[in-house]
């Protein structure tokens, strides 16, 4: 089902955008639920890691565990440490400085969502991969599977927390709020990003948070 918004004014009046304009236009998306999602695959990737260099040990390979997991320690603590701190920044300056969607934007659907974060995910992946096999091919001992645990494991953490502070933010708010995803990417940036706030029941005529507006149109919905 595609579900469609009206696009000249406020009212819900005029013509619909041409799907070649609104293909290049920004999408917003919940950011809770984005900030979540992003955590949980940073999370899999690390225990992907952890599992690549328990296969090896179990199988005899040389590795050197107490190097590789100290190093995973270090590196943990210190992106831990500072993910929490930009996160929670983040977070604080965002909520002070709420405001209603842009007028060209598309809200991003669930079927698309899921492609993206599909995509999002088989790179991460990938890299973790390549990262692997260039362990393996110099023959490494494990190391950079400590490195990828002790980098992605705390993010990973600390974005679920955020992505906590953002539902109770909704909740006590009685809102809905959206960050921006741009065209071509396939999450949204760890920096500084605006969020934008949407009431519940706001007497447009819609009741899940998502309204009617310029320029607003969700693409191929499930």
């Amino acid at each position: 089902r595609e579900e469609h918004a009206l696009t000249s004014d406020r009212a819900g009046t005029g013509p619909l955008m041409d799907d070649t304009l609104l293909a290049g236009l920004p999408r917003i998306v919940r950011v809770g639920e984005e900030v979540r999602l992003r955590g949980w695959t940073s999370i899999v990737v690390a225990g992907a890691a952890a599992v690549y260099w328990l296969t090896r040990w179990l199988l005899g390979d040389p590795t050197r565990g107490a190097v590789t997991w100290l190093a995973a320690l270090g590196v943990g603590v210190v992106v831990g440490i500072i993910g929490f701190v930009v996160s929670s920044r983040r977070q604080r300056e965002a909520l002070s400085h709420l405001g209603p969607p842009p007028q060209q934007v598309v809200y991003e659907t669930r079927a698309h969502a899921r492609e993206r974060r599909t995509r999002a995910s088989g790179v991460l992946f990938l890299a973790a991969v390549v990262f692997l096999v260039f362990d393996r091919l110099t023959q490494g001992h494990g190391e950079l599977a400590g490195l990828i645990v002790g980098l992605l494991l705390p993010l990973g953490l600390v974005d679920l927390l955020e992505a906590r502070g953002w539902e109770l933010a909704e909740r006590s708010r009685l809102s809905r709020l959206y960050t921006v995803v741009r065209p071509r990417a396939l999450i949204s940036p760890y920096g500084k990003v605006p969020v934008y706030e949407v009431p519940i029941g706001r007497g447009d005529g819609r009741t899940n948070g998502q309204p009617t507006g310029v320029g607003r149109r969700s693409l191929g919905e499930d």
